[in-house]
């Protein structure tokens, strides 16, 4: 089995991949080159994989040396290390708490920029097809009118 603070250090490595990925993913979406979404979407999956899969191990470790699991089982854990041993060990474990709030806020704000650009997008094709709410054509007369005549896309 791997140790406890191994584990973290591989947590902590591959948090700093997965936010990695995620600023990745901010600027592919900000640029609009939607074509490397697809990529990046499998890379930070198989990343979030490997984290799931580092926590479960972790777990595991903690409770064969007989603490429980999560944060309450690390808490433990470093409670019952030799003092001098244990600065590292919390360093370790801050770090990687820290690091997993950061990957949480990133993917947050990826998060809201995609539904940004889902909402525009639908927009975008709600005027393209007629359906705005908004469809009102003025004519030479400054008077309202309103565009009966529509005619679905690709027709002349």
């Amino acid at each position: 089995m791997i140790a406890i603070d191994t584990l973290l250090e591989q947590t902590i490595a591959e948090l700093q991949r997965f936010i990695t990925v995620i600023g990745l993913e901010r600027s592919t979406l900000i640029s609009g080159d939607i074509n490397k979404l697809p990529e990046i979407a499998e890379e930070k999956s198989a990343l979030a994989t490997r984290l799931s899969r580092l926590e479960t191990q972790r777990d595991a470790a903690l409770g064969t040396a007989g603490f429980g699991v999560g944060k309450s089982g690390v808490d433990a854990w470093l409670a019952a290390n030799p003092v001098n041993s244990i600065s590292a060990k919390k360093t370790s474990w801050k770090k990687c708490m820290d690091l997993a709030a950061e990957a949480n806020r990133e993917n947050e704000i990826n998060g809201k920029l995609i539904g940004a650009s889902l909402q525009q997008n639908k927009k975008a094709l709600a005027t393209l097809l007629g359906e705005s709410a908004d469809t009102t054509i003025y004519g030479a007369d400054g008077q309202p009118k309103t565009s009966s005549g529509r005619r679905p896309l690709g027709s002349a």
